[in-house]
């Protein structure tokens, strides 16, 4: 980028956070409603990012199919993060600025939406990202009343892992963590757990970058340290995958609990036979319908549900649509909305429901545990 390039970014930048606050943007009569979607469709998290697209872009067919907002239709923007922060800081940008949304569905990934967050409130766009990191909707950042979040926050589904582990009996518990804004979070969060709970010792603690492949050094390392189970502290299932196969070549043969964002097909995929190992509270069974065969109906022709992105896209877009029919009409109005209209007929096991206090979507009581048998997942009782 040359100088001159950098200046008109700067300007741009400048207009999205400045204005006297007003939202840049409000949808003419009858043009039809920009949602814009940043995801992950290539990189560590792509895997998520596809089943999002497909699941946000099947609502949005539906809906539109029915006549839209009252006549208006919904168009999607479509971007890749590829999933990098700074990508998709940049792509916000230009979809606020540039193409107007009205609102983001985004991102794939915590530090991805931690990047372009201020930038969303500044701009009065809200933001309904499909991550567990904690912090991006802490209420004490400001830009948290921006945030809606569309996944289990991490002090969620991380106790639910726990309150396993405690049941399973195990005592030596290791930590395997992704270097990003989840995995740190998440690993502190089971450290700080564990201590309280006194009943478990955490043995040790490696971590890799996310898109790191080769995990033999953690793997050894795990496995010196003797522990009789592991914890995932990972957003994504490629390194997950890889370490489950690389403990089993080093010989470390114990259950591996995760957490609800890698109850993913690619983790059965990446992990191989070493992915029967793997226990994880989950918001969705890929290859058991339960609950959720309307999510299943919508996506039969879109190559069906292969995990927890499919759910989180299509409750992320069927949240938009009802905010949109209850009379939303631009960003700050869409916000406000969502925080008043009530329980969210989405595509989940129980009803979605956000409130000017809580801006996280989901409860303990919509997950339930399972592992994986011959290649699938499989429901396990709750103990």
């Amino acid at each position: 980028m040359d100088h001159r390039s950098g200046r008109r970014l700067t300007l741009a930048a400048a207009l999205a956070i400045g204005l006297c606050g007003v939202p840049l943007h409000a949808a003419a009569q009858g043009e039809p409603f920009r949602v814009g979607l940043l995801l992950a469709l290539s990189g560590p998290a792509a895997a998520y990012g596809a089943d999002e697209r497909a699941a946000i872009e099947a609502v949005t067919e539906r809906t539109n199919a029915a006549g839209g907002i009252n006549g208006r239709k919904i168009e999607l923007i479509v971007k890749d993060t590829k999933t990098n922060p700074t990508e998709a800081a940049r792509l916000a940008n230009q979809v606020i600025l540039d193409d107007k949304v009205i609102a983001i569905i985004g991102a794939t990934t915590g530090s991805e939406t931690l990047a372009f967050a201020d930038l969303a409130m500044r701009s009065k766009v809200p933001v309904f990202p499909m991550v567990g990191t904690q912090s991006v909707t802490d209420p004490k950042e400001a830009f948290s009343k921006w945030m809606f979040r569309m996944s289990v926050p991490i002090s969620t589904d991380l106790p639910a892992s726990f309150d396993r582990i405690v049941a399973d009996k195990r005592k030596r518990l290791a930590i395997f963590s992704e270097e990003d804004a989840y995995g740190q979070q998440a690993s502190a969060m089971m450290i700080e757990v564990a201590k309280k709970n006194g009943q478990v010792e955490i043995v040790e603690h490696a971590s890799a970058p996310k898109a790191a492949t080769d995990l033999t050094a953690q793997a050894t390392r795990i496995r010196n340290g003797k522990p009789d189970a592991v914890f995932l502290a990972t957003s994504t299932t490629g390194s997950a995958g890889a370490l489950l196969r690389k403990l089993q070549e080093v010989g470390l043969d114990v259950p591996v609990y995760g957490m609800a964002g890698i109850v993913q097909k690619q983790i059965i995929k990446n992990g191989g036979k070493a992915a029967e190992n793997l226990i994880a509270p989950a918001l969705v069974n890929p290859d058991e319908a339960g609950p959720l065969t309307e999510l299943f109906d919508l996506l039969k022709n879109k190559g069906g549900v292969a995990g927890f992105g499919a759910l989180l896209g299509a409750n992320a877009m069927a949240t938009v649509v009802q905010a949109l029919k209850a009379g939303a009409t631009d960003g700050p109005s869409l916000r406000d909305k969502v925080e008043t209209m009530g329980p969210i007929k989405g595509y989940a096991a129980a009803p979605i429901k956000f409130s000017a206090t809580d801006h996280d979507s989901w409860t303990k009581e919509t997950l339930f545990y399972v592992t994986v048998r011959d290649g699938k997942f499989k429901n396990l009782d709750p103990k």
